[in-house]
């Protein structure tokens, strides 16, 4: 993936932080052609696959544009647990790999579970609602920083917005003073 990329080339840290696309969406989803329609969305679908073609991954357009509200809430608790980066990864794969709804409670503790969680502990914590309050903290972070769309890339000063290119990445981090991890 390009962050992980930008991570080896320069002096960056990334932190994921979730952003819900669309909340208003019931938990089961909405069939994405009565969402995504007309020509815009046409040409941003076609550049996320050659966006993903470019990095060796196989996308595919989700049938379901998903809640992710859930999906959130169990990132933040595979956060405590130090297995973000599995269930990110795990999540992504999911949706735009296999069409998996991210929204849907069981789907999630399977995931969870594939990502070195415990099922039942993910079952109880979505049962519970117990990272609500902490999700909607990190959503008002994102309200604050202006952040409006998925994926969106600080850096230093610097802010991108959408699937771009490795090459405008790696020149916002440099026009924000990233150090390079080996000298050019």
């Amino acid at each position: 993936m390009r962050v992980e990329s930008l991570e080896k080339e320069f002096n960056v840290e990334v932190e994921w932080k979730g952003m819900e696309l669309h909340p208003e969406l019931p938990e089961q989803g909405l069939p994405s052609e009565e969402i995504l329609r007309g020509d815009y969305f046409r040409r941003a679908k076609a550049n996320l696959r050659r966006l993903a073609a470019e990095d060796g991954l196989a996308m595919i357009n989700p049938t379901l544009i998903v809640n992710s509200h859930l999906a959130l809430e169990t990132a933040e608790f595979a956060r405590e647990r130090g297995a973000f980066a599995a269930l990110h990864r795990r999540l992504f794969e999911a949706y735009f790999q296999e069409d998996l709804n991210i929204g849907d409670r069981e789907t999630l503790v399977k995931l969870a579970g594939e990502a070195g969680l415990d099922g039942d502990e993910v079952q109880n914590v979505l049962a519970e609602r117990r990272y609500q309050r902490q999700l909607s903290e990190v959503l008002g972070e994102a309200r604050r920083l202006g952040i409006t769309g998925a994926p969106t890339f600080l850096i230093g000063n610097q802010r991108v917005v959408g699937a771009q290119p490795y090459e405008v990445l790696r020149q916002a981090a440099i026009m924000a003073g990233a150090k390079p991890l080996q000298p050019q």
